[in-house]
């Protein structure tokens, strides 16, 4: 099953997308923002390979590429962590609350699909 499959994405964006205004609203500068925008992009990226990468656990298909994904999730959070650390300092917190809000986000937007129901 493709990821279309797995996430509702309309529920998923239009509930992300409200919070991360929210974030902008608390942005200083050009650079604050820029900051935010990178960060929510690499929250999506990274909560994307999540997905990828737990299904395909679970599928036990492909070990090698449940490696793969999860090292690229880390790089992704880290570099996204490291950009707004540099443009923010310690203003960082904020798309980092966003990035918690956006999880359960996640969770709300997965879709329930069950092959065979007890």
């Amino acid at each position: 099953m493709n990821l279309t499959g797995r996430i509702n994405f309309g529920n998923y964006f239009l509930l992300s997308i409200p919070t991360t205004l929210v974030a902008l609203a608390f942005a200083r500068g050009v650079n604050e923002v820029m900051a935010i925008l990178v960060i929510y992009l690499a929250t999506i990226l990274n909560q994307l390979l999540l997905v990828e990468g737990v299904f395909e656990l679970v599928g036990a298909s492909n070990k090698v590429k449940v490696v793969i994904l999860f090292l690229l999730k880390m790089a992704i959070l880290f570099g996204a962590l490291a950009l707004g650390v540099h443009l923010m300092g310690k203003r960082v917190i904020i798309p980092l609350l966003n990035y918690v809000v956006i999880i359960f986000v996640l969770g709300i937007s997965l879709k329930n699909k069950r092959e065979n129901p007890i």
